[in-house]
Order: structure tokens, then sequence, then C-alpha cells
């Protein structure tokens, strides 16, 4: 039976450093939000009572 295995320092902080790059990796990857566009047009609106 293998022996329960447990988190080193050293594992943990590797962890921790391969998730913040590939959280960069994924971040840097994906497009920017589109910016809206500038509304020029007029709106009429007609109200009838």
């Amino acid at each position: 039976m293998r022996a329960k295995s447990q988190w080193t320092p050293g594992g943990s902080l590797l962890w921790l450093i391969a998730a913040i790059l590939a959280s960069l990796v994924v971040c840097s990857r994906s497009k920017p939000a589109a910016e809206p566009d500038d509304v020029a047009e007029e709106v009429e609106i007609e109200l009838i009572e």
C-alpha cells in the first residue's frame, strides 16, 4: 500500500508559480473587450397622448 503523499514547501511553491504563469498566459492570449462605438445618430422619441 502506498503512503499518503504530502505537500512539501518546495512543491507548494512550484505549484503556486505554475498557477501564476498559467494565469498570465491565458490572460495575455485573451482578446480585449471591444470598445463601445460612439453613437452619433440622434434618437427621436414621439409621445402620443
